[in-house]
């Protein structure tokens, strides 16, 4: 299955050079948080996500595997739109809310990506 999201926005603190992440909302997500996150809008409404080690996303021409898929991806991106994900290795202690994704290369972030996650 695939589901695909547009990026909408870009908060101004949302990237850091020095910071291989990138925090994902939906259009919902609070001025608070839009000012640090990546903001997503999926095709379609409510959409059921199954993301698991072994998945894809792939963000601008960059086709990533999911290394590490927390315990609340899913939820939380069914939810609010919202997961982190982390362009690095996974560390001893992975976040909860985060996708580790291989290769560890940030792919950076422009409005009008689509961001596509592919799974079984």
């Amino acid at each position: 299955m695939m589901i695909t999201s547009e990026v909408t926005e870009i908060g101004p603190n949302a990237i850091v050079e020095s910071d291989p992440i990138a925090i994902l909302f939906g259009p919902e997500a609070t001025n608070n948080l839009k000012d640090v996150a990546v903001i997503q809008k999926f095709d379609v409404r409510h959409p059921e996500f199954n993301l698991r080690r072994g998945s894809q996303i792939s963000i601008r021409n960059h086709t990533y595997t999911v290394t590490f898929c927390g315990k609340l991806v899913n939820a939380n991106l069914q939810g609010v739109g919202h997961v982190t994900l982390c362009f690095s290795a996974i560390p001893e202690t992975p976040l909860e809310s985060a996708i580790y994704l291989s290769p560890e290369k940030f792919p950076g972030f422009t409005v009008g990506d689509k961001i596509i996650y592919t799974f079984k």
